[in-house]
C-alpha cells in the first residue's frame, strides 16, 4: 500500500485567488486612477489568499505589517535625502528591514516590506506620505476582499480528509496484522507511519481553523480517533519487533476472525516459542484489536 499524492491542475483555492484578484482590481479602479493602486490591491489579494480563513487572516495581517514597515522606512529615507537616494541607503534600508522582520519572526514579510521601501526611496513622488498611505489603503482593500471571498466561497473544512485517512489505516492494519501473525511475514509498516504523519498534519490544520466548525466537540473526536490509530500502529510495530512470535490466544483468534481475517480451521500450528513470547504477543495483539474495535465504533458514529 503506497501513499500517493494526486496532482491537480488547480483547486478551489486557486479559483478563490482568481476571484479575489479580479474583484480587488475592479473595485480599486472605481476610485483610483493610478495603475500602482490597482497593482497593490491585486497583490494584496494574491498574497492574502490561503487554505483556511485563519491562515488568510494571518497572511493579511503579516502583509499589512510589511507594507507599514516598508512605508515608514521609505518615508524616512526620502526625508533624510530629498533628492536622489544614495545607493548605500537603499542597501542599508533593505538590510535593516530584513533584520527587523526576522527579529519579529515574520520572515515572509521581508520581501514585501523591501519592495515597498525601494519603491518609495528609489522612485520618489511629489507627496511621499500621501502615496504611502494609498499603498497601505490599496493593499488593505485586497486583503479584505481575499478574506471575504475565503469566508463566503465554501470555507475550507478538511474533516472528510481526516476520516478518509483513518479509513485507509483501518484497511491497511488488518492486512498487515494477518501477514505477521498468521503467515509470519514481516509487513512494510512505512505506509502506516506515513498515513499517521498525514493525519497529524491534517489535525494541526483543522486545529488552526478557528472559524466555521464546532471546533471543541469535533476536534476532541478526531484527536481521539488519531490516538487510537497511533496506538494500533505502535502495537503492530511492537509485534513486528519481536525476535520470535508466540502462539495465538483463542480470544484474539476469534477477534481477528470478526475482522474478516482468514485463519486455518484447525488453528495455527504450534510455534517454537517460549511462554513469555506468547504472553507478550497476545498482550500487544489484544491492545491493537481493542483499539481497532473502538476506532470502528467512533467512525461508524
Amino acid at each position: 500500500m503506497k501513499t500517493k499524492t494526486k496532482f491537480h491542475p488547480f483547486g478551489l483555492r486557486v479559483v478563490k485567488t482568481a476571484i479575489s484578484v479580479t474583484l480587488s482590481a475592479a473595485l480599486v479602479r472605481q476610485f483610483a486612477t493610478d495603475s500602482l493602486s490597482v497593482f497593490y490591491a491585486a497583490f494584496g489579494a494574491l498574497i492574502a489568499m490561503d487554505t483556511t480563513f485563519s491562515k488568510s487572516l494571518m497572511q493579511g495581517l503579516t502583509q499589512l505589517v510589511g507594507v507599514l514597515a516598508g512605508t515608514v522606512f521609505g518615508y524616512v529615507s526620502v526625508l533624510l535625502f530629498p533628492g536622489a537616494t544614495p545607493a548605500w541607503i537603499a542597501g542599508l534600508g533593505v538590510l535593516l528591514l530584513i533584520v527587523l522582520c526576522n527579529t519579529m519572526k515574520l520572515p515572509f514579510t521581508a520581501s514585501l516590506s523591501c519592495i515597498i521601501f525601494l519603491s518609495a526611496c528609489l522612485t520618489p513622488t511629489d507627496n511621499i506620505l500621501r502615496d504611502s498611505l494609498f499603498r497601505l489603503r490599496d493593499t488593505s482593500v485586497g486583503v479584505g476582499i481575499a478574506l471575504l471571498v475565503n469566508a463566503a466561497v465554501r470555507p475550507y473544512n478538511n474533516k472528510k480528509r481526516i476520516f478518509h485517512l483513518l479509513a485507509r489505516l483501518r484497511v491497511f492494519l488488518p492486512q498487515a496484522l494477518e501477514k505477521i501473525v498468521v503467515r509470519e511475514q514481516f509487513p512494510d509498516l512505512q505506509p502506516a507511519v506515513e498515513l499517521l504523519r498525514l493525519l497529524d498534519r491534517e489535525l494541526a490544520l483543522y486545529h488552526s481553523q478557528h472559524f466555521f466548525h464546532r471546533k471543541h466537540d469535533e476536534e476532541a473526536l478526531l484527536r481521539g480517533c488519531y490516538q487510537l490509530a497511533e496506538r494500533m500502529v505502535q502495537e503492530l510495530e511492537a509485534i513486528c519487533g519481536m525476535d520470535s512470535l508466540g502462539d495465538l490466544a483463542m480470544e484474539n483468534a476469534a477477534a481477528m476472525q470478526e475482522l474478516g481475517l482468514e485463519l486455518p480451521e484447525a488453528g495455527l500450528p504450534a510455534r517454537k516459542c517460549t511462554r513469555h513470547d506468547t504472553i507478550v504477543m497476545n498482550y500487544h495483539l489484544e491492545k491493537l484489536l481493542s483499539a481497532y474495535r473502538y476506532l470502528t465504533e467512533l467512525l461508524e458514529q
